[in-house]
């Protein structure tokens, strides 16, 4: 189990890394967004990402019926939403950015949701 969180939490590192380069170069229309690598690699970084998370959740103590997991997994097609909004659907830069910032305030709170084990990761205790 130690080895699929450490696999879990580089693949969310880079994860973020990576988004948060693609949607500098949506919004910018830099040349490089349309390269092979931007293209496949945050698939192969997902997909290490998707099977860490459901090795963690098979092995792992936590059940499908916790609160923080439910957020977590909606927080998560949210956040696969925005992306699309943000990299395939959005027209104007403006429309980009605002989609692309959405996404990286849920990816940042589904972080928070990981940490605390809570719904409400910022509220004092």
């Amino acid at each position: 189990m130690a080895l699929a969180l450490l696999v879990h939490q580089i693949s969310v590192f880079l994860s973020i890394i990576g988004f948060f380069a693609r949607g500098l170069g949506h919004i910018f229309e830099m040349s490089w967004i349309n390269n092979k690598a931007a293209k496949v690699l945050p698939h192969i970084i997902d997909t290490a990402l998707l099977v860490s998370a459901l090795t963690l959740l098979a092995l792992g103590p936590w059940a499908l019926s916790e609160h923080w997991i439910q957020v977590k997994i909606a927080g998560l097609v949210l956040y696969i939403l925005l992306g699309l909004m943000a990299f395939r659907f959005a027209t104007t830069r403006l429309q980009k950015a605002i989609y692309w910032m959405l996404a990286l305030a849920v990816i940042f709170y589904l972080v928070a949701v990981s940490k605390t084990h809570s719904v409400l990761p910022f509220m004092a205790l």
